[in-house]
This record gives C-alpha cells, sequence and structure tokens, in this order.
C-alpha cells in the first residue's frame, strides 16, 4: 500500500512534454510545458502529492520534495518529520530536497537549510553560491568563481573531491577536510550533483564525468 495510487501511474504520469524532472527515493517529479508540475511513484509520506500553482524548479528527495515558484517562494510537500517541509519566507533562486532537510539559495546568493541536521549537512558556509545540490547527509555548492565547498557526513569521502582542472566545463578541487563542518578545496566545476547515496557525481571538462564517495 502506499505505492503509485490510481491517476499517479509512472507510465500515465510522465507522459507528453516537460520541462524538468527531478528523481528521488521512490518517486519522481516533473514539471510540464505551462509549469504544471505532477509526481509518481510512492505516496506513502505524500512526497507525490503535489501543491496547486506553477513551478519553475522541482526537486525530489527522499521522502519529500520541492519547488520553487516563478516568484521565487519555495514551496514543499511530503515528510515533515523534522520540518524539512517548512520553507522559510522570501526570495530564493534555487532549491534542493535531501533525506530529512532541504537547502535553498537566496536571491543574494547565501545557503539556507531547514530540517534534520544529524551529521553538519545543514551548516552551510557563509559566502555566495551559484548552486547548490542536497544529498542524504551532506550537502555541496558550487561558488561564482566553480569552486565547490561541500559539508556534512564525511564516512565515505564523499565530500573530498578530486585535485584537477580542466578547460570547458572545469572540473572539481583539492583535498578535503571536514569535521561535520565544512570543507573547500581549490579548483573549479561547472555543474555539481549529490546523488541518492553516498557519491558524488560532477560533470567535468571535456564532456567527462567524474564521481568521488563510496563506489
Amino acid at each position: 500500500a502506499g505505492v503509485v495510487p490510481a491517476g499517479t501511474d509512472g507510465a500515465e504520469a510522465s507522459a507528453g512534454r516537460f520541462t524538468a524532472v527531478s528523481a528521488g527515493w521512490q518517486h519522481s517529479c516533473g514539471i510540464r510545458e505551462g509549469g504544471r508540475i505532477v509526481c509518481w511513484g510512492d505516496i506513502s509520506r505524500g512526497q507525490i502529492e503535489v501543491p496547486s500553482g506553477r513551478l519553475s524548479i522541482v526537486s525530489a528527495g527522499t521522502w519529500h520534495s520541492c519547488g520553487l515558484r516563478e516568484g521565487g517562494q519555495v514551496v514543499c510537500w511530503g515528510d515533515n518529520w523534522a520540518g524539512q517541509t517548512d520553507a522559510p519566507s522570501g526570495r530564493f533562486s534555487a532549491v534542493s530536497a535531501g533525506r530529512d532537510y532541504t537547502c535553498g539559495l537566496r536571491d543574494s546568493g547565501e545557503a539556507e537549510c531547514w530540517g534534520y541536521n544529524s551529521h553538519g549537512q545543514m551548516d552551510a558556509p557563509g559566502g555566495r553560491f551559484s548552486a547548490i545540490s542536497a544529498g542524504p547527509h551532506h550537502t555541496c555548492g558550487l561558488r561564482d568563481s566553480g569552486e565547490v565547498e561541500c559539508w556534512g557526513y564525511i564516512w565515505y569521502s564523499q565530500t573530498n573531491a578530486p585535485s584537477e582542472r580542466a578547460g570547458g566545463l572545469p572540473s572539481t578541487g583539492t583535498g578535503g577536510l571536514l569535521d561535520r563542518g565544512g570543507a573547500s578545496w581549490g579548483g573549479v566545476v561547472a555543474l555539481v550533483s549529490l546523488a541518492a547515496s553516498a557519491v558524488v557525481p560532477a560533470l567535468l571538462g571535456l564532456a567527462r564525468r567524474r564521481g568521488w564517495g563510496r563506489g
């Protein structure tokens, strides 16, 4: 019970044209042309019971999902045992749903997180970011300069980015110092995204893809 209720079958829900899609733990969400959101999969914690209205960004987490209104307001739905769907007011430019927490970027570029902070995954460093991605127990952000910073759980070295640079879509940085707080390395990336496991994939220069963490 609780998986794929009537009207949210994956084949039915995902038919047609979309402008964005995000895969969570056992559910997926997409934004149709026109901004309407639709989700499919496990409904046991309300993670596919979508709000009304138009969204420009969607992020499916483990048991909750979040989206960004066209006016910059964050809206979340699904499991809220730790306050991970209690989005703060104000304008955001990005949002990412993790396991039991959520992070977003204010219009100023500063990161803000809410929910369960079991491993320091919500302890975002100060300064501006251009992108952010929340994993199960750690978070990574992309600086305007192209440098990556990660914070949170480090058990499988998922916050230790490789040290190399490349042209075009350059790669990640150096070393990794983390103790439930934050980590930064030199180097440059063009895109960073956290998977639902302990692996951090990043898009590298020369169309190469690199991951670090538990293999």
